[in-house]
């Protein structure tokens, strides 16, 4: 991704979300050692999925890690 298409990016995610659900991934990002990839994906899941929360989308991100999780258990 280049410069011109990473701005487009952050100004739609500017736009999508409020300064509080920003405000929120950052300290979940920072106080809870959630990952950049996490975090992209919750942007993701809320992107796709008209209504849906930050919190909605946290818990399906980590719901699907803990998938990924048992199953290289196995």
């Amino acid at each position: 991704m280049n410069c011109i298409q990473l701005n487009q990016q952050a100004d739609l995610i500017a736009n999508t979300f409020s300064k509080l659900d920003l405000a929120k991934l950052v300290v979940a990002l920072k106080g809870t050692g959630e990952s950049l990839q996490n975090a992209v994906e919750v942007i993701d899941t809320i992107d796709a999925r008209q209504g849906y929360t930050l919190h909605e989308a946290w818990e399906e991100v980590r719901a699907g890690e803990s998938r990924l999780m048992a199953a290289n258990d196995d």
